[in-house]
């Protein structure tokens, strides 16, 4: 088992105690609503991890190096902004195809980029509902005040690689 399960394996049982010990009644419908978010995504991410695995079929490891690996500096940094923004789907298609590329050779700083711009300005989730729920006056403000922040995310991470150990 790796840390970060056997953390989570400890909190589960820290805070089913909690709850069988403060309010038992409660855990029947906690477990119940485990068990339905379980269903909703337990699909999902082998769906994920297969979409991201037939994608580095169709996609030439070499291909990755030049356009977002490390060596590609700034400029990869403004493609995996780009890439970011573009890519649809939630997390469990993101972090799947995100994994990949690393995998394939994209740079850290890269991915970094990549992330935050598909987690702020993914094009799919402010046409589907932001654009409609907040109105277009309230896109372009957030839109406006955040366009930096992947490409600054990319450079401080690019900054930060040879500072952090075993990286």
């Amino acid at each position: 088992m790796t840390g970060p399960l056997l953390f989570l394996l400890g909190l589960t049982l820290v805070l089913g105690l909690l709850v069988v010990r403060r309010a038992p009644r409660q855990l029947g419908p906690a477990l119940a609503d485990a068990a339905r978010q379980g269903r909703k995504i337990g699909l999902r991410i082998p769906l994920g991890i297969f979409i991201a695995t037939v994608l580095a079929q169709l996609i030439p490891r070499e291909a990755i190096g030049p356009v977002i690996g490390p060596e590609s500096g700034v400029r990869g940094i403004l493609a995996a902004t780009a890439f970011g923004a573009m890519m649809p789907g939630g997390p469990m298609v993101t972090f799947p195809i995100a994994l990949l590329v690393w995998d394939m050779g994209a740079g850290k700083a890269q991915i970094v980029a990549f992330l935050v711009s598909w987690s702020i300005f993914a094009v799919h989730r402010i046409l589907s509902f932001e654009l409609p729920l907040m109105g277009g006056r309230f896109v372009a403000l957030r839109l406006l005040s955040a366009w930096y922040l992947p490409p600054l995310a990319g450079l401080i991470a690019l900054a930060l690689i040879p500072l952090v150990p075993a990286f």
